[in-house]
């Protein structure tokens, strides 16, 4: 049990601190750029697959969805994380149940 609640603290860490893909703007004067009417900022054309998230007030590369368990966007660079995150939430609830079935009996 110590490892698996270790495990998911640590990847709840690193899901705070890594950028989800948070598009930031620029500022150059390129022809090709993709316009956010919610941010009014003009983006590089290689953020194709960008989306706005209404919950940040940003826009984030490939977004998932936003997630209010760890109050980010999953975006791109979380995405793997996130899906980690969920594992071992999940393997850590498991076994504080089969701990607490065992402590009854």
């Amino acid at each position: 049990m110590p490892i698996s609640s270790t495990l998911t603290i640590l990847i709840s860490f690193l899901l705070l601190i890594l950028n989800p893909g948070v598009i930031y703007s620029d500022g150059k004067n390129n022809n090709e750029k993709i316009y956010c009417s919610e941010c009014k900022f003009l983006y590089p054309s290689s953020n194709k697959k960008m989306e706005h998230c209404y919950e940040c007030g940003v826009c984030v590369t490939k977004l998932d969805h936003h997630c209010d368990v760890i109050g980010k966007c999953v975006g791109k660079y979380n995405t793997c994380l996130f899906i980690l995150f969920t594992i071992s939430s999940t393997i850590y609830m498991i076994t504080a149940f089969i701990v607490i079935c065992i402590s009854l009996v």
